[in-house]
């Protein structure tokens, strides 16, 4: 079997790898003592195509496979490691909105998604029941025209830098475990949401609690239907 890149993949990786060493490794330390990623960033990233690396091509995104990913998030841990680790968890998220959201969402935010207009982050995980998803317990109530968001999540990577967040919620809190499970796309400037800083032992901070206290989400920002969430 042959292991080797092809021309594709090498040119992929080299993309990458000259943009890291260029617009990233020389600011690396500094960005990492002030603890920030400076938000002009991320549209030059999604410039290269990198905003949308899961993303179909039908949905406007490169389509690529996990090998050819994981060169991009390589060479640019070469310059930064952070810079490539929440460019991972942009993309996650993007596949997921790719993959499930109906079309006129996929209308409305992907273009800035894809541009890096807007940063995607994640969040799963809870103090009481770690990422078990099945064990959530992060309320979203249905109202007339809205979601009621109540509940706290913990380690959610780069919440103090996101636009949106992709938030798994219970939607229904009669429903046995991951049945009443679903997806809603947050935007973090909604009243309510308050972000803190999780210090890791080298005195960085790059994780974060995020607490929600009744915050009104659009009915719309309903990721797929009610309960898709289920394993």
């Amino acid at each position: 079997m042959d292991f080797a890149l092809s021309e594709e993949q090498t040119a992929i990786f080299d993309m990458a790898y000259a943009f890291g060493q260029d617009a990233i490794a020389p600011n690396a330390r500094q960005w990492e003592n002030d603890e920030t990623i400076p938000k002009e960033l991320w549209p030059q990233i999604g410039e290269l195509g990198f905003g949308g690396l899961y993303v179909s091509e039908e949905g406007g995104g490169a389509g690529l496979s996990r090998l050819d990913t994981t060169l991009v998030f390589e060479a640019l841990s070469m310059a930064c490691p952070s810079v490539a680790a929440f460019l991972s968890i942009h993309n996650m998220c993007a596949k997921m909105i790719d993959t499930f959201a109906n079309d006129e969402m996929k209308a409305r935010i992907m273009p800035d998604i894809l541009a890096m207009n807007t940063v995607l982050s994640y969040a799963l995980t809870e103090p009481g029941s770690g990422s078990d998803a099945a064990a959530l317990k992060t309320r979203a109530e249905r109202k007339r025209d809205h979601y009621l968001v109540n509940g706290q999540k913990i380690w959610t990577t780069q919440a103090h830098w996101a636009d949106m967040m992709f938030c798994l919620v219970r939607t229904d809190p009669d429903a046995k475990k991951q049945q009443g499970i679903s997806f809603l796309l947050i935007d973090m400037n909604t009243p309510g949401i308050e972000v803190r800083p999780i210090y890791t032992i080298d005195g960085h901070h790059h994780l974060n609690e995020v607490y929600f206290t009744d915050v009104k989400v659009p009915l719309d920002n309903l990721v797929g239907k009610e309960g898709m969430g289920r394993s």
